[in-house]
């Protein structure tokens, strides 16, 4: 079909898995900033995500 290996297409989806991880991790994280409501922590927050 795409000519990928079935070794390569589980990195790939491995990769992936890990990527999706990271993205609601950060999405956790920004919820419970938003929910103390602390204008520093908020700012802090996005200091520390525009760094990734």
């Amino acid at each position: 079909m795409f000519g990928y290996s079935v070794p390569q297409a589980l990195a790939f989806l491995r990769i992936e898995g890990e990527l999706e991880r990271q993205r609601l991790a950060q999405l956790v994280g920004v919820v419970a900033v938003a929910a103390q409501g602390e204008k520093r922590s908020i700012e802090q927050l996005q200091r520390d995500l525009s760094k990734e």
